[in-house]
């Protein structure tokens, strides 16, 4: 089970790369807003590793993933123009990622092909979220490219998808560890990738930063009690902050996501043991 993270979600394909290193392979994945976006992109291509890599992310940089300080005057100019541009997007359209969606169905068009999701390699599920009824919304079949947008359409970034299941938008919101639907896919064991980041800070010297830690830290403690229902979570550990939209720490996260693998390989051995033993097992699969 793949989640979600933003830029941290490459964290996934660094995962997906131990796991090949040491003989492992899913039988099924589900996966959530990025963590969609790489399962999917795993079971349709051979070369998705580099062809993920490879891709272009600027489109998607923004203020949120502006980390820099501003200097000079000229700097801080450029930086209250993007929040104000950003603001305005927010109250008269679907936010400054709708001047990107073209380029972000040609990004998933690019990485994951024409192809439905009961063609992948191995059975894949895509979960989404309908902003008007508030239900989960889970993805078997159908194109794939659609259901991946639909999973990673974050709120103020990309626009939800006008879809006949509702109006859809980034998984997270429903669930962000939907450890069920693995579990209903008929697998043994069930292995979560959490690349969520919630580091202390100095900063709650106000109201507001008070109201935005608090609620950083509700929702990370309610993800991680849906995440312990897995067999076994790997929690990427990121050497620094690294923000939703900053995709030019992509090699970053995806060496995260190894030394995770690397971390608890013992573990992984003491609970896919059995399936390795199983002579209905393909060679180098482990179902999970």
């Amino acid at each position: 089970m793949l989640a979600g993270g933003g830029a941290r979600g490459y964290a996934h394909a660094g995962v997906l790369k131990a796991l090949e290193h040491y003989g492992y392979r899913p039988s099924a994945l589900v996966g959530v807003s990025m963590g969609a976006v790489v399962a999917t992109a795993w079971a349709a291509r051979g070369d998705w590793y580099e062809t993920l890599l490879a891709l272009d992310t600027q489109v998607f940089r923004g203020p949120m993933s502006d980390r820099t300080k501003p200097g000079s005057f000229v700097e801080r100019l450029r930086r209250t123009w993007s929040w104000a541009r950003t603001a305005e997007d927010l109250l008269f359209s679907w936010g400054p990622g709708s001047r990107a969606v073209d380029a972000g169905r040609t990004f998933l068009e690019t990485l994951i092909g024409p192809v439905g999701l009961e063609d992948l390699a191995v059975p894949v599920a895509v979960c989404a979220t309908d902003l008007r009824s508030t239900e989960r919304v889970v993805f078997r079949t159908g194109p794939a490219t659609t259901a991946v947008y639909a999973s990673a359409a974050l709120a103020g970034v990309l626009p939800p998808l006008p879809h006949e299941r509702g109006l859809l938008a980034d998984g997270a919101y429903a669930d962000v560890a939907p450890i069920d639907v693995a579990r209903g896919m008929g697998v043994d064991h069930v292995i979560a990738v959490d690349p969520g980041q919630l580091m202390p800070t100095p900063q709650v010297g106000n109201g507001l930063q008070a109201v935005l830690r608090a609620t950083e830290i509700c929702h990370r403690r309610h993800a991680d009690l849906r995440f312990n229902q897995a067999d076994l979570v790997l929690r990427p550990r990121f050497r620094r902050p690294i923000d939703t939209l900053e995709f030019e720490a992509s090699r970053e996260c995806v060496a995260a996501g190894a030394r995770e693998v690397r971390a608890v390989r013992s573990r992984l051995k003491a609970l896919l043991r059995d399936e390795r033993r199983r002579p209905d097992a393909p060679p180098g699969h482990d179902h999970r």
